[in-house]
């Protein structure tokens, strides 16, 4: 037994530590260093006893998921005199694995040269565990994330953080009824000639941020914006028994925003921007489409291509907003569901322009639109 000077042993010193402690001998050539002592740590956290460790390897803690590789440099880094340290799964006598971090270094002779190592080791597989759960949640934190930013492109925040929530946000393919309104800015080709294009760009983003917000307050989705161009929908993921009524109440509120903008343009010398309107409502197909490295989710159906072909009939018109006939029904009918007359008495400002043929389709659409 190794003695310290004196009446202190260096045997009761080590039984009395908390971390476990394993001596062995100095001789790195095959078989490798034996074992010469083990303290209690070490049995309480192995499972093997003195008796049976003694004379053995320190390798008959090794198993099939200890990684050898951090082991590579432990003999140049022992022999040069330094401490090495270390971590990787190791086995317990019952061979159930645990993660073991340990430090060795050199007891020196009188000589100075290495007479034996000592390690002190440690079971640090709660710590790993831990860090393991934190980076996880970290990741998953960072994916919630990522995927409300994501929503939050086509969704008020509110909505955005409700769907997050989700498994699967904006559900499977399917069709159900929804309101669509397009708004297009006229002229566009020219602002992009006459303007630089940091100010074409500026003058986008701003007309495209006043009109998400009221969007997003009517309870609508963007669901694409195009150059000149915004494709919104009430009725996604989920529908609401209103979404006709919002699309209304959100293309007047629209018309009066873009007014009031206009009127500050043009108080500073800047171009009116003129929009143009349209809603519709009826049957879309929702989901995903795209290849897997690119999804969007998108709307398509014959109510959209008609929201959107009824832009041409506002320029031969000369009506900034048109609506048909379908979404004023549907507004007409969730204001009696709901008992509430005052919602639809909102839109009785509305005038007939006729009944229409639109390109591509064969039955006519009734329009309206406010004076």
């Amino acid at each position: 037994m190794i003695n310290l000077e004196g009446n202190l042993k260096a045997d009761k010193v080590l039984e009395y530590a908390t971390d476990s402690i394993l001596i062995t001998s100095n001789d790195f050539d095959h078989p490798g260093p034996t074992i010469i002592y083990a303290n209690a740590a070490f049995e309480n956290m192995t499972g093997w006893s003195r008796d049976e460790i003694i004379g053995q390897s320190p390798r008959i803690l090794q198993g099939p998921n200890t990684d050898h590789s951090v082991f590579k440099d432990m003999v140049e880094v022992l022999k040069s005199g330094q401490v090495w340290q270390g971590q990787t799964v190791n086995y317990k006598k019952d061979r159930s694995e645990f993660v073991m971090e340990w430090s060795i270094s050199s007891i020196p002779d009188t000589q100075g040269k290495p007479e034996y190592y000592i390690a002190v080791q440690r079971d640090v597989t709660h710590r790993v565990e831990m860090a393991r759960k934190l980076e996880e949640t970290r990741q998953l934190a960072a994916e919630a994330n990522r995927k409300r930013m994501n929503l939050s492109r086509y969704f008020s925040p509110l909505t955005a953080e409700h769907l997050a929530e989700r498994d699967n946000p904006l559900g499977d393919i399917r069709k159900q009824k929804v309101a669509v309104l397009f708004i297009d800015i006229e002229g566009s080709t020219t602002f992009a000639e006459s303007m630089e294009p940091e100010k074409v760009i500026a003058m986008l983003r701003s007309f495209y941020q006043r009109m998400a917000r009221v969007i997003f307050k009517y309870n609508g989705s963007i669901e694409h914006f195009g150059g000149d161009s915004l494709l919104a929908v009430f009725g996604v993921p989920d529908t609401k028994p209103s979404d006709a009524t919002n699309a209304l109440q959100c293309s007047k509120e629209m018309l009066a925003v873009l007014s009031k903008w206009n009127n500050k343009r043009i108080h500073h010398g800047r171009q009116e921007i003129i929009a143009d309107i349209t809603a519709h409502y009826g049957d879309v197909v929702l989901g995903d489409i795209g290849v897997q490295e690119s999804m969007s989710f998108t709307v398509i159906g014959d109510t959209v291509n008609t929201t959107s072909r009824l832009q041409e009939l506002c320029r031969s018109l000369n009506k900034q907003l048109l609506v048909s006939e379908e979404i004023l029904t549907q507004a007409s009918i969730e204001s009696s569901e709901v008992d509430d007359q005052s919602i639809g008495n909102g839109f009785n400002d509305l005038k007939s322009v006729g009944s229409h043929a639109i390109r591509g389709r064969n039955k006519n659409i009734h329009l309206y639109s406010w004076p």
